[in-house]
């Protein structure tokens, strides 16, 4: 084991440097492609995988006065329903662009894993600057293990900052991608690479998280769009959020109060000196008040959210992948391919 993934690590440093060298074009997606999130297999093949993980990403909701006070926030991606089957990973994780990773003392992103990836090897995170091909930023994460040690829980979490001007009902997206060019694409499959592995795969990168084209169906909970209004319009193809809360705006409300009074008039009759009750007077009067409450907003909130071109990147478009071949290909590091020419 630790041979091969030495020699693994070898593999990878060249091919990291010949691809830079080489300075590629990226390959747009065609009928002929070699990869597909799909893994050319049918819905029903698909639907029918033994295993199906499913990929999350943090979804959190914080008052702007939590934003202030605590800028640096946590994003995690999380493992479910594929404990112990999995080894051979590598896709992508994308954010908001007003959003700053931390970085390490080398110049990369501070992207550790977590108990989920605790038995597998990872190579450390690469940014991925073909992200901003879609308004967003992104890194690109991967693993590999000579058995599959893969758990469910965390796998990889980093630290993001906001804006110094952030406000009240504003989302930040967190999105998770499978992307792929002619020669290579991004994994989720057990150590053996067998059919069960492909179809595990596929079931990944076309159920298990939300894309475009297979599965564009993301909605924040309800809780969340109570706090936040702007969620309700979210990206249905995102995987995550970190939203800033919506704030109290004053209400005024109008009452109206009656109050009656009542006049008695006497006359006096001065040949006799006696008083007589002659007249009762009733007058009503309204008074009209204006009361000024707070009430908790619940119209759209106009923040801005930014996603990416066209919403979403499509599966299957060329960027940043991990190798297919042995070990080499789940600790292969991102490639930096530039925007296709028009």
């Amino acid at each position: 084991m630790k041979n091969s993934l030495k020699k693994a690590f070898s593999l990878v440093a060249l091919g990291a440097v010949a691809v830079s060298a080489a300075s590629m074009n990226a390959f747009a997606e065609s009928e002929d492609a070699r990869f597909s999130a799909d893994g050319k297999f049918s819905a029903a093949e698909i639907e029918a995988s033994e295993i199906k993980p499913v990929i999350t990403a943090t979804q959190e909701v914080i008052t702007l006065e939590d934003a202030k006070a605590a800028p640096m926030r946590k994003v995690q991606v999380s493992v479910t329903g594929a404990n112990a089957k999995y080894a051979a990973t590598g896709f992508h994780i994308y954010y908001d662009k007003r959003l700053e990773i931390e970085m390490d003392p080398f110049g990369g992103p501070k992207a550790t894993r977590g108990a989920g990836a605790e038995y597998l090897t990872t190579k450390t995170p690469d940014l991925d600057p073909t992200a901003a091909d879609f308004d967003m930023k992104g890194i690109f994460v991967c693993s590999a293990a000579d058995m599959d040690k893969g758990l469910d829980g965390v796998v990889w979490e980093f630290n993001v900052t906001l804006p110094e001007d952030v406000a009240e009902g504003d989302v930040f997206p967190i999105d998770i991608l499978y992307r792929s060019n002619k020669t290579n694409e991004d994994l989720f499959t057990n150590n053996a690479k067998d059919l069960p592995g492909r179809l595990m795969q596929a079931y990944t990168f076309t159920r298990g998280i939300y894309n475009p084209e297979y599965n564009p169906n993301f909605k924040a909970a309800a809780a969340d769009v109570e706090k936040c209004a702007a969620l309700a319009d979210m990206n249905g193809a995102h995987d995550g959020y970190i939203a800033i809360a919506d704030g109290e705006e004053p209400v005024t409300t109008t009452t109206t109060t009656t109050t009656t009074a009542t006049e008695t008039d006497t006359d006096t009759t001065p040949s006799t000196g006696a008083s007589t009750a002659a007249s009762t007077k009733t007058s009503t009067a309204s008074v009209t008040s204006k009361k000024t409450t707070s009430k908790k907003t619940t119209a759209k909130s106009t923040a801005k959210t930014t996603g990416k071109k066209d919403d979403s990147p499509k599966t299957g478009v060329a960027g940043v992948g991990v190798a297919v071949a042995g070990l080499a290909v789940a600790l292969g590091t991102a490639f930096v391919l530039r925007k296709k020419e028009d």
